[in-house]
C-alpha cells in the first residue's frame, strides 16, 4: 500500500485556493481503508465550501443523474400509488443530504459543508466511498438511474453499503408521511440492505468476494437482498406493456424492483412486507396517459412462483385499505381479483405468475389488457 499522504483542501468558490489539513484526515483516511480493505492510491482533495455552495453542489449533482423530468414523472406515479395526496416535486423532498460532508465522485473531491463539523463516521463513510471510486470508478453511476431505475437503486447500495461497513453507520428507522418513508427506505438502501450484502459477501469469500460486486454492481435489487440471487446472478423477468390500450397510450415506464415493492408495501404499514416481496422475479411501473391527460399508474410484475403471486394478492388488499381508506370494493370484475371505487378507480388481479395493479380512470379496463398480455 501506498505511504498516506495528508488530505488536500480546496476551496470551489471563487476566491484564492488555499490548503490545510482536514480534521484528523490521515487517521480517517486509515480508518476507511483498514476496514473496507481499499488501497489508498492517491490523496482525497476536499473541498471546505461555504453552505449556499454545498447545498447547491449537491443539487446539481442530484438532478444530474435524476432529472427534473424525471422526477416530475415519479410524481405523477406516486399521486396515484397513494404515496401523496396532491402533486408534488418528488426532488424537493429527496435531494437534501443531511451529512455535512459528501464525496462527490464526478469532481473526485470531498465536500465539506463550511462551517460546521462533520461527525467523524460521516467522514470515514464518504472517504470509504472515495476509496471505492478509487479502485472502481464511481462515474460508471452515472446517468444509470435514468435508464434503470432498480439496477441504479442496487449499484448505489453496494457502493454505499461497503462504505457502511467501514463507518459502522446504519439506517435509522423510516418516519414522516407514507412518501417520506418509502423515500427514506429507498435513500437508506445503502445502510440498510447494501451494508448487509457487503457483509455477507465478506463473511463469504472475503475482501475479493466483495470486490467482485464492486466490480460488476448487482444487477437488480433483488440480487442486493438475496445473495443467492447474487451469486447466480440471476436476471429479472421481462414485462411486456403495450404501446395503446385503447384510447390510453404508453406515455413512460421505470423498472420496479423487488426493494420498490418492499418499500411501498412498508410505507403504509402493511405487515410482512419483506416475505410478500420476497419471490419478485421482475417489474415495471408505467404511466399511461387518457385523451384527457389524466395519468394511469400501471404496476406489472412477475414472480417466481403462483404462490408467490398469491402472497403479492392478498398484501394488495391490505395496502389498498392503507394507501386509499375511502376506497369501497366494487362487485366482480374478471378476469381481476379486485376493484375499488376511491376518489380513482383501482384494480388488481393476478394470473399466474404475473400480477397488475393499476390506478386511474378506467383502471380495470388497463389491467385486464396488461395481465392478458403477460401470459
Amino acid at each position: 500500500m501506498r505511504s498516506l499522504v495528508a488530505v488536500v483542501i480546496c476551496v470551489l468558490v471563487a476566491t484564492p485556493a488555499s490548503v490545510a489539513a482536514a480534521p484528523d484526515s490521515g487517521s480517517l483516511l486509515r480508518t476507511a481503508a483498514r476496514r473496507s480493505g481499499l488501497p489508498v492510491r492517491q490523496a482525497v482533495p476536499t473541498a471546505n465550501i461555504n453552505a449556499a455552495r454545498y447545498d447547491l453542489l449537491l443539487r446539481r449533482a442530484y438532478e444530474r443523474d435524476y432529472p427534473r423530468a424525471l422526477q416530475q414523472i415519479d410524481a405523477r406515479l406516486y399521486a396515484r400509488l397513494g404515496l401523496t395526496t396532491r402533486t408534488i416535486r418528488v426532488g424537493k423532498s429527496t435531494s437534501g443530504h443531511t451529512s455535512r460532508a459528501r464525496y462527490d465522485a464526478e469532481a473526485r473531491k470531498l465536500l465539506l459543508r463550511r462551517p460546521s463539523t462533520p461527525q467523524q463516521r460521516s467522514l470515514v463513510l464518504e472517504l470509504a466511498r472515495a476509496l471505492v471510486d478509487q479502485s472502481f470508478n464511481l462515474r460508471r453511476l452515472h446517468g444509470l438511474r435514468r435508464h434503470d431505475r432498480d439496477k441504479a437503486i442496487a449499484a448505489e447500495a453496494i457502493v454505499d453499503g461497503t462504505a457502511a461497513l467501514a463507518s459502522r453507520l446504519r439506517a435509522g428507522a423510516p418516519r414522516g408521511t407514507p412518501l417520506d418513508r418509502f423515500l427514506k427506505l429507498e435513500h437508506d438502501a445503502g445502510l440498510g440492505p447494501g451494508r448487509a450484502l457487503a457483509a455477507e459477501l465478506r463473511y463469504l469469500g472475503g475482501r475479493k468476494a466483495l470486490a467482485t460486486a464492486l466490480q460488476t454492481f448487482p444487477q437488480t435489487t433483488e440480487q442486493l437482498l438475496h445473495v443467492d440471487k447474487f451469486l447466480e446472478r440471476e436476471r429479472a423477468l421481462p414485462v411486456r406493456l403495450p404501446a395503446r390500450i385503447g384510447t390510453v397510450v404508453l406515455n413512460t415506464s421505470e423498472t420496479f424492483g423487488e426493494l420498490d415493492v418492499r418499500s411501498l408495501l412498508r410505507a403504509f404499514g402493511v405487515p410482512n412486507a419483506a416475505a410478500s416481496a420476497n419471490g419478485w422475479g421482475g417489474g415495471r411501473l408505467a404511466l399511461y396517459l387518457t385523451p384527457q391527460g389524466e395519468a394511469l399508474a400501471a404496476l406489472v410484475l412477475r414472480w417466481d412462483s403462483p404462490e408467490d403471486a398469491l402472497d403479492w394478492r392478498d398484501a394488495v388488499a391490505r395496502y389498498v385499505a392503507a394507501a386509499f381508506p375511502e376506497a369501497v370494493a366494487g362487485g366482480a370484475c374478471p378476469p381481476l381479483d379486485r376493484c375499488w371505487a376511491a376518489t380513482t378507480e383501482l384494480a388488481a388481479g393476478v394470473l399466474g405468475e404475473a400480477a397488475v395493479f393499476v390506478s386511474g380512470p378506467g383502471a380495470s379496463t388497463v389491467a385486464g389488457e396488461l395481465l392478458g398480455r403477460q401470459s
